[in-house]
């Protein structure tokens, strides 16, 4: 259901235009809030993290586990404002343990970015592609073929992950643990506890939109 008035008008102005029944008409303005909510969150997240002294980190998050969305998948809000809240205060979160991690011994990061692709490989083949109620994945062909493209993508990030503990670029230290914290997230929400963890989420608001799996 949509809730923000101009995704309402905006869909009513397009379905009379393209002659759309009322089911298609709710369709359109959920699809349009949903639009403007990741839109407003995108940018809210990187407001948080330049606040924060991390924007840079911020983005590699951003793009890291945005990278697993449509072939991992995982768990998420029923709300798309939750869904928001939380990336706005945990995507910032996440680059600013990474700031505070970098600092370690070099054998500490090392360890974590192995520990991160290990688990990373490790989830995928076990869980992923993740679907959702609004989205299921049906074709047992086209769930082989998202994860298979989750696997390559978790290859490219690892190597990325280690081809940084090489190099001399300052931010490298930084950027790597992004990446290596990143990864640990995506494959969290892969789980069962992290399913768990955004129906708790879920039970925050006024009512309880979902009931969680005992």
């Amino acid at each position: 259901m949509s809730y923000l008035e101009f995704s309402r008008k905006w869909a009513s102005s397009l379905a009379a235009a393209h002659q759309l029944d009322e089911e298609k008409q709710a369709e359109l303005a959920y699809a349009i809030e949903v639009l403007a909510i990741t839109f407003l969150d995108l940018v809210l997240t990187l407001i948080v993290g330049w606040i924060l002294g991390v924007f840079r980190n911020t983005i590699a998050c951003l793009i890291t586990i945005a990278a697993f969305r449509h072939s991992a998948g995982g768990g998420h809000s029923e709300s798309p404002w939750r869904c928001a809240l939380v990336t706005m205060t945990v995507f910032p979160l996440l680059a600013l343990a990474a700031r505070y991690v970098s600092m370690w011994e070099p054998l500490y990061l090392n360890l974590i970015s192995l520990i991160s692709i290990t688990v990373g490989f490790a989830l995928i083949l076990i869980y992923a592609p993740v679907d959702s109620p609004r989205s299921l994945i049906i074709s047992p062909i086209r769930r082989q073929r998202l994860k298979h493209l989750a696997l390559i993508i978790m290859g490219v990030i690892s190597i990325v992950i280690l081809g940084l503990g090489f190099t001399g670029w300052s931010w490298a230290p930084e950027i790597r643990m992004c990446l290596a914290l990143s990864v640990l997230w995506v494959s969290f929400n892969l789980t069962p506890w992290g399913h768990r963890f955004w129906c708790l989420i879920d039970g925050l608001g006024f009512k309880q939109e979902r009931r969680c799996a005992d």
